[in-house]
């Protein structure tokens, strides 16, 4: 009898039992593989149309005639990406909320319309440099429900003993955004001009990616308020928001994700001058840039690997030292070979950033509440994204060459490093609170 009065103690105060990979029905990495590989891809493919992809990658395409049209200059034109990147401050948070509210199906559909619909009234402007901005701003906002953080949850949360490889492969759609995108806007703008390129970009939101998406887009995975879980799942572990944001995780998260960010987004655009000042031609500059293109895609798909496999932390120290280290042989005087080598390591950084930020936000704080939690979390990602790029010009016109642009990036790095390690071993079942489902 006493035994079982402890028992029932135990279970009141326990009422749920906590979902991680330890307690979820046994199931193997290939059948995680062959029940959601679909939706891999499907993520994969709509992230070239995303708030986050779509107007940085067609911008470029569209700079010249609307140069032409308006006689905006390019500074003017370029800046509606502040606009639409900026806002990403205000994105992630919305779009977690939009999933826990309505739902994941209905955030992401809801966000296509919303963001092929503003790009199609982008074809109607009339000459004012502030309605590109209002509506490249409109972009992020009105399609964040079919940014990044809907499709992290979905995938985080049909996966499990593969998790880091399906995150990495399935958002290296925003990678792929940038082959396709520039090439639906230049058939545009052949078509029909600036306006065709618009006319041109909406369509493939609407016609093409939403068609796939309502097909595709499994039904009952809702909001806590719109019945997040089908009747036969358990309840998902985790953290509320408050609790998330009250403990040290968070912002070792938080703060790695955004020194990652300034650093490898400061190098970006700028890795090819760094190059040619360090004697390289123009060309192999060029050159260069095609070696780092490909280990970001590589470093998504191998890190998501290694991290289903190996302690997470490690694993992205493993890849940020050696690119802290590459921020250094870029200032000196090297062969070819040399230079690509580093561009390659700095690539696989840069690649692994975006997925690890899902796997940990997943892993260390849980899926119970991941759609806010990890829109929160985005923020850093918008602030760094956006704070590097003039962060890096101001530091070049002060200094007068990239050494220590570099430099503070290579310590920018380590110290992302330092707060991986820092967030210790994963969590135990028994340490997530609960949500009531």
């Amino acid at each position: 009898m006493r035994l079982h009065h402890r028992q029932r103690i135990y279970h009141r105060r326990r009422p749920y039992r906590a979902v991680t990979p330890a307690s979820l029905p046994a199931q193997t990495r290939g059948g995680e593989w062959r029940r959601n590989w679909p939706l891999v891809i499907l993520t994969a493919l709509a992230l070239t149309s995303s708030p986050a992809t779509l107007p940085v990658y067609s911008i470029g395409v569209l700079t010249g005639p609307l140069e032409a049209e308006f006689g905006w200059s390019r500074a003017t034109i370029q800046a509606a990406i502040t606009f639409s990147t900026g806002l990403g401050f205000f994105g992630g948070p919305l779009g977690g909320w939009l999933v826990e509210r309505f739902g994941v199906r209905r955030s992401i559909l809801g966000g296509i319309v919303g963001l092929g619909g503003t790009v199609l009234v982008c074809a109607a402007m009339t000459g004012s440099a502030w309605q590109l901005y209002l509506l490249y701003a409109a972009m992020a906002l009105l399609g964040a429900g079919a940014g990044a953080v809907s499709w992290t949850f979905l995938i985080a949360d049909r996966f499990v003993r593969s998790r880091g490889l399906a995150l990495g492969v399935a958002l290296s759609g925003t990678g792929l955004a940038a082959f396709i995108t520039p090439r639906i806007a230049v058939a545009g703008l052949e078509w029909g001009g600036w306006q065709g390129a618009y006319i041109w970009l909406a369509g493939f939101c609407l016609l093409l990616i939403l068609p796939l998406c309502l097909l595709g887009l499994p039904r009952g995975t809702g909001g806590h308020r719109a019945g997040s879980l089908p009747e036969t799942e358990p309840p998902r572990a985790g953290l509320t928001l408050g609790a998330a944001v009250r403990g040290h995780r968070f912002w070792l998260i938080g703060v790695a994700t955004f020194c990652i960010y300034v650093a490898v987004g400061g190098l970006i655009p700028n890795l090819v001058p760094a190059l040619t000042d360090s004697g390289l031609s123009q060309g192999e500059a060029v050159s260069i840039m095609g070696f780092f293109g490909l280990a970001i895609v590589a470093g998504r798909i191998l890190v998501g690997f290694f991290v289903d496999i190996f302690w997470a932390p490690l694993v992205a120290s493993a890849v940020l030292i050696p690119a802290a280290i590459a921020c250094f042989l870029i200032q000196q005087p090297l062969e070819f070979v040399a230079y690509a080598m580093a561009a390659m390591v700095i690539g696989m950084a840069t690649g692994m950033e975006f997925d690890m930020l899902g796997f940990l936000a997943a892993r260390y704080l849980g899926l119970a509440h991941f759609a806010r939690i990890y829109g929160r979390l985005y923020i850093f990602v918008a602030l760094g994204a956006g704070l590097a790029p003039p962060a890096f010009a101001f530091a070049y016109d002060t200094f007068g060459n990239y050494g220590w642009p570099l430099t503070i990036s290579a310590g920018l790095l380590l110290l992302g490093a330092g707060c991986f390690l820092a967030l210790g071993r994963y969590p135990a079942e028994r340490e997530f609170a609960l949500s009531a489902q």
